[in-house]
This record gives structure tokens, sequence and C-alpha cells, in this order.
């Protein structure tokens, strides 16, 4: 199962957006005095390694009609100096100064560190949301946007058990190998979030719903969360 998107297709997502948020952003040149920068609905999703993500998160995508930005868009972009800067000329310079504002006030209230990553990451979501809605997977951006009520932050989990029993089955290796593979996953997931944002992963407080995946199908997951996006 391949885990790194190819640079072309990236390239190529990254210009189809840059093209698409210019058009907006020339659209929107004859408004002035712009107070602050308007959020899209979002969805930002922390899972544990082998809950049925890789059936549930494509069915959510599609159900919404969101795109979705996971680790290595993300981490793509915020490697690339200048993709990091086309996509924040894409608004405009004031709301560009309202971005910087937002990202000093994160740093100053102690809900980001001040890294040079996760100032990257945060003001690329920043800038996502205030051009679209999108889905979110992991970096820790439910804490980037934990004051933010345009959206909803849940947590997909299930007992240890079935994770390996799903991994096993996926990747076709021995149970042992699927329950190695899950605590590494797992523990690399929330020594980033320690890292990074001081926060525990496990703190429920981190998320407006949490699901057991083992209890409930990815349709009536699916379901709940388009209720409440839409409440």
């Amino acid at each position: 199962m391949p885990t790194t998107m190819p640079e072309s297709i990236a390239d190529q997502i990254i210009a189809d957006k840059i093209k698409e948020w210019e058009q907006k952003k020339q659209e929107l040149k004859a408004k002035k005095d712009i107070k602050e920068i308007q959020l899209h609905p979002f969805l930002t999703i922390a899972r544990d390694f082998g809950c049925r993500e890789e059936e549930i998160i494509p069915d959510l995508e599609k159900s919404l009609g969101w795109k979705v930005y996971g680790r290595n868009m993300l981490d793509y972009l915020a490697r690339k100096e200048n993709l990091s800067r086309s996509f924040l000329e894409t608004l405009d310079e004031h709301r560009q100064s309202l971005i910087e504002n937002w990202i000093n006030f994160l740093i100053h209230s102690g809900s980001i560190m001040q890294d040079d990553y996760v100032v990257k990451i945060s003001r690329l979501v920043k800038v996502i949301v205030a051009q679209e809605n999108a889905i979110f997977l992991g970096r820790g951006i439910n804490f980037i946007l934990a004051d933010k009520r345009e959206g909803l932050r849940i947590r997909l989990t299930a007992p240890l058990i079935q994770r390996v029993k799903n991994i096993s089955q996926l990747r076709k290796i021995s149970e042992k190998e699927a329950e190695d593979l899950i605590q590494k996953t797992d523990q690399e997931r929330r020594s980033f979030t320690k890292q990074n944002f001081n926060r525990d992963f496990d703190s429920y407080d981190g998320y407006d719903l949490v699901f057991n995946t083992m209890n409930f199908p990815s349709e009536k997951i699916i379901k709940t969360i388009s209720l409440f996006l839409n409440a």
C-alpha cells in the first residue's frame, strides 16, 4: 500500500488549487474593508491506526464532496517554500495580514509551538479553510482550529484487538507484525502531538465527537457527522 504521493500528482493538485483560488481572489477584489476571514465548514480527523480509516475516509470524502488534505500533501506543501507562498498569495494582502495575526495569537496563547514546521502547517490550514470546505487528517489540526466553530473535530478509534485483525488482513501480514506496526504508529502520533502542541492525543477535550468504529458502520458515522455539520 503506497504511503507517499508522487510529486507530479501533488504538483498538479496544488497548481489546480492555486488557479482556482486566484480566480476567486479576482472575484473578491472589489470587496473592501474586510474585518475578518470567513471560514468554510471543515472536518478534522484524528484516528488510531487500523480503525477502518481506509474505508471511512474515502466514503466521507465522496459523501461530503470535500477535498481531503492528509499528511503527505500538507508535509509536501510545508517543505516547498514557493508552494507555501503561492498558497498564501491566493488571498489578498489584508487577509494575509489577518492570518499572520492569527498565527501570532496561536503562538502566544500556547496553542502551537513556535516551530517552523507547525507554523507553516497552521498557515496553510487557515488559507485552505478560507478558500473551501476541507477534510484534514491528523497533524494536530484539531488543535490548530480548536477555537473555530465552523467545523467539527472527530476522533476514530477501536479496541486494539480489532485494529490488529484489520491491519493483518489489509496488509497481509501476521497479527504480531500488525500489532508491532500499530504500536509504533500510535506512538509516533502521540509523540508528534505532545512535541508540537504540548497536548495529549488521548485527551477527549481535543474532539467534538469520538467514534468506536467497531460499533458503528461507515454509513452511520458519515450520517452522524453530516447531521452535526449541517446543524
